[in-house]
């Protein structure tokens, strides 16, 4: 893997300690991932820390400097701090008082969700000033649209001390961190990143696949679990390619990003390796219906002019057909229309 692709995998941290070791020259890319990776780990603890005495309320630690620690080296890289809160509005007003203010952004809740119908999973982000490093409240866990998440309750109740050492702050039971980590895999664009691969197989030891495999299936994510595990073994492991990818995901082969064509193609037939066949249909459908219809505060006439850039240029990639869409990308790699 090229320096450059690694860095556009989310693993830059991880190749500069590997090119490091074989005496090799680091690429300037890479050392600043390398940095900004120390950077965060070092600012976390601090603003955990406040986040911990402003709010007395159950507090849970995903992902983060969590997922850093099982990287050798920490060589991680993380660009945010992801809390679930026994009450999240609760904790956001309490962070709030305590000095943190509400990151700027163009709007929220993003497109596509609002508060009554369609909430998203977490509040409005929010950063402490002269930092970069941002924390999310969350109301759950992050987890696939139109799929039932685990209860915070369960996961408060099986977690363990962060590793972050602030007195309070709580991690996710890493079987339970294993399998969430699979449901961040199926975003937009499923297992798009090798890093979220590298992730999943952090949390994954042989002998326990039995025992996660059926946490999962408990949680109904049995085939999004298989599928990502697949995936991970063929990539990392050198096992088998999975099926899947011969039939929505041939971007994988050369770790690229999909194309117009292939984006569409994933969306419609990725939840059929997600989860049951009728819930799989469900989503589909779902899919379907997003990609005929405007967005809200979209006009049909605009909607008809993507649409023609779309099937037009089904080859361009993802990020040139949004950008001629109009769209720009957040920092969390969602892609957003400005207003």
């Amino acid at each position: 893997m090229t320096p450059e692709l690694a860095a556009e995998h989310g693993l830059g941290p991880l190749a500069a300690r590997q090119l490091r070791r074989a005496g090799e020259n680091v690429p300037d890319r890479l050392l600043r991932e390398e940095r900004a990776g120390r950077t965060a780990s070092l600012i976390a603890p601090a603003l955990l820390k406040r986040a911990r005495e402003a709010y007395d309320g159950p507090l849970l630690l995903l992902k983060g400097p969590e997922l850093t620690a099982r990287y050798p080296e920490a060589a991680r890289r993380f660009g945010d701090l992801d809390l679930v809160a026994g009450d999240a509005e609760e904790a956001q007003a309490a962070l709030l008082a305590a000095g943190f203010r509400l990151e700027e952004r163009p709007r929220w809740p993003p497109r596509g969700y609002d508060d009554v119908r369609r909430p998203h999973y977490h509040l409005h982000p929010l950063e402490w000033p002269g930092l970069a490093l941002r924390i999310e409240v969350h109301k759950r866990v992050k987890w696939p649209d139109d799929l039932r998440p685990p209860p915070n309750e369960e996961l408060f109740e099986a977690a363990a001390p962060s590793i972050v050492g602030v007195e309070g702050l709580l991690a996710p039971h890493p079987h339970h961190h294993a399998v969430l980590l699979v449901a961040h895999a199926w975003g937009e664009v499923p297992m798009q990143k090798l890093r979220q691969l590298v992730d999943v197989l952090a949390f994954v030891d042989d002998d326990e696949r039995s025992e996660l495999r059926r946490l999962a299936a408990r949680w109904q994510i049995e085939r999004g679990w298989g599928s990502t595990l697949a995936v991970a073994d063929w990539l990392v492991h050198g096992k088998p390619e999975p099926r899947l990818v011969g039939v929505w995901a041939r971007y994988l082969r050369e770790l690229r990003e999909p194309n117009v064509l292939e984006m569409h193609v994933q969306e419609w037939l990725s939840p059929f390796w997600l989860t049951t066949p009728r819930a799989a249909a469900r989503k589909a459908f779902h899919a379907v219906l997003r990609d005929l219809r405007p967005e809200p505060d979209q006009t049909w006439g605009g909607k008809l002019r993507q649409t023609i850039r779309a099937v037009t240029h089904p080859t361009s990639s993802t990020t040139e057909h949004y950008v001629r869409s109009g769209y720009r990308r957040s920092a969390t790699g969602r892609w957003t229309r400005d207003p």
